[in-house]
């Protein structure tokens, strides 16, 4: 066999155990959009054109390593929280990142506040970027990999306030309110009250619910199809806080979270 044969016939042997596998789990994410968030085995099957076993088979290792979850309540499978992960590690060349960093440096200076934006993945709250300001309130590190309870804090309450009441409802089962501070909401009625509250004025405040000393003030980022995909917010020390700095407060978050939203295509 000459050397160019045996050229070929690497290329060919990658292509049968390598590459088309992955082309074919990519097929698999790739079926998975905004429009179908969560999909059946058989959904999956048809979507990609690939045999029932072959999907399955494609599924329960991704789902190994968590780039795919299955709702044990229906057996549809969704994204999993990996993909924020990733996303957050390039997060400064992504569109949303380019977009936000300069509104958040500049709601940070204007608000003298520290400053946080947060999603909603895998059920959890999870925090996209910060900037901190110079006062005592500190923020964790851990971008992109901190998840916690869908309801917790300011961001919490305000992506949930956006969601399907049945996904409201859903989530409220998996993680019930829980008391971290002594000023914690954890009557499931007047959360789910707070919640309308938020959709009503656009915004969320919390004073103290989730860290002692700490107040603060979040909104929603919309996007060009009308969804909210993040939510923006405002820490600062009860030290600071009277009816005057929680008006401009208000004013300077809003006005920031409107400022994304209409980079981001948002026209409402």
């Amino acid at each position: 066999m000459t050397k160019s044969g045996e050229t070929t016939k690497t290329v060919k042997g990658e292509d049968k155990y390598n590459i088309r596998a992955i082309e074919r789990a990519l097929s698999v994410l790739d079926a998975f959009s905004r429009e179908r968030r969560k999909l059946s085995l058989d959904e999956l099957t048809k979507l990609t054109g690939l045999s029932k076993p072959t999907v399955f088979r494609i599924l329960s290792t991704l789902q190994s390593q968590k780039f795919v979850l299955l709702d044990k309540n229906d057996g549809r499978y969704r994204l999993g929280s990996v993909f924020l992960t990733l996303a957050s590690s390039v997060l400064g060349s992504l569109s949303l990142g380019t977009i936000t960093r300069p509104h958040l440096i500049a709601l940070r200076n204007t608000a003298q506040a520290s400053v946080l934006l947060g999603a909603l993945l895998d059920d959890h709250l999870v925090y996209l970027d910060k900037t901190e300001g110079r006062g005592p309130v500190r923020l964790a590190n851990d971008l992109g990999w901190r998840r916690d309870p869908s309801n917790y804090g300011m961001l919490g309450m305000t992506l949930m306030a956006y969601l399907e009441p049945s996904e409201t409802e859903r989530l409220l089962d998996e993680f019930p309110l829980a008391p971290y501070t002594r000023k914690s909401m954890t009557d499931r009625e007047l959360f789910l009250q707070r919640l309308d509250e938020i959709r009503r004025l656009g915004y969320a405040l919390e004073f103290e619910e989730a860290i002692d000393g700490v107040w603060g003030v979040a909104a929603p980022v919309w996007n060009s199809a009308g969804e909210v995909v993040a939510a923006v917010g405002a820490a600062l020390p009860m030290s600071v806080c009277s009816e005057e700095r929680i008006a401009e407060t208000i004013n300077h978050v809003t006005a920031c979270a409107g400022d994304i939203s209409s980079e981001l295509g948002h026209r409402g």
